[in-house]
């Protein structure tokens, strides 16, 4: 008799899982279409062409089953795939699930709270024991494993598969689609404080090394380097694209000199012909002293 409970028992757990089953497939079939449909609708293809990854993929046509399909509408099917099945996982997971043992007792009230003793103390050998499975037995015989189907349920998602497909068809049939289209979100982009905002100081580099940007830009470089010398400033600063140090800022004759190698020397530091032909006169050997002083505090350091 404890063998016979636990066959009934098991078969409907076995049906049960059966239609948990079903109700997940239908489930994310049904929310996979209409994924899909509204992807279509709102022309979500228009997104890989946001993304330059896709762009060598876009508009290339790969053979499957006979059919030639776009990379857009696979991308598309791939999306509408993996959203389902994480809407469908998420329902499901929440959802309360309930034993065989349970829904019985649920659905036939004879049996309840005397289908659970009797599973539970199946193992037990006396009169009372054996007198109450086997009234368990005979009140389980009619039931019926379809019973715990969930028709209504199946119904909806059924009818949502339908719908879907035939609103599909349509659109293949007509080309119908909406004027939205993701790269809309562009402008709405653009219009955030934040974000237009963030590259107003960028300008785009001219072939000679400057931007376009035609407003000054005097100060770039920080506060002018000054030394005083016997009471008179000389201003020191660092030009764009110079490579030949502080510079006096003077007007003077431009020098175009050929590049001549030199020879073999001593490797310490030596101080640049151009270097001292651009001091101004006067204070050449003042700023000399300068530098040559820093050069010596920078070796003591070392």
């Amino acid at each position: 008799m404890a063998l016979e409970i636990e066959n009934i028992v098991n078969k409907h757990e076995s049906a049960l899982k059966k239609y948990r089953g079903l109700y997940i497939f239908a489930d994310s079939l049904a929310i996979f279409l209409i994924l899909y449909v509204l992807f279509v609708l709102f022309n979500m293809r228009d997104l890989f062409l946001m993304f330059s990854a896709f762009e060598p993929y876009t508009g290339a046509k790969y053979n499957i089953l006979g059919f030639g399909i776009v990379f857009e509408t696979l991308g598309l099917i791939f999306l509408a795939a993996a959203f389902s099945l994480i809407f469908t996982a998420i329902r499901h997971y929440r959802a309360e699930k309930k034993d065989a043992i349970s829904l019985l007792e649920e659905q036939y009230p004879v049996l309840k709270e005397r289908l659970r003793t009797a599973y539970d103390n199946r193992d037990m050998d006396n009169i009372v024991v054996r007198d109450l499975i086997g009234g368990v037995i005979i009140d389980s015989k009619p039931v019926k494993s379809s019973s715990f189907l969930d028709r209504r349920k199946l119904a909806k998602d059924l009818c949502v598969i339908v719908f879907t497909v035939s609103l599909l068809a349509y659109v293949a049939g007509t080309g119908y689609q909406t004027t939205f289209s993701p790269t809309d979100l562009n402008e709405v982009i653009e219009k955030i404080p934040l974000i237009s905002d963030s590259n107003t100081d960028l300008y785009p580099v001219e072939e000679n090394g400057g931007t376009s940007n035609n407003e000054s830009q005097e100060g770039l470089f920080g506060e002018p380097a000054v030394i005083v010398v016997e009471g008179t400033e000389v201003d020191l600063t660092i030009p764009p694209g110079s490579g030949q140090g502080f510079t006096s800022q003077e007007e003077g004759e431009q020098m175009n000199e050929s590049f001549t190698q030199s020879g073999l020397v001593n490797p310490e530091a030596v101080a640049s012909q151009a270097y001292y032909e651009n001091l101004p006169e006067g204070y050449r050997s003042v700023i000399q002293s300068y530098f040559e002083g820093l050069a010596e505090e920078g070796l003591a350091e070392k």
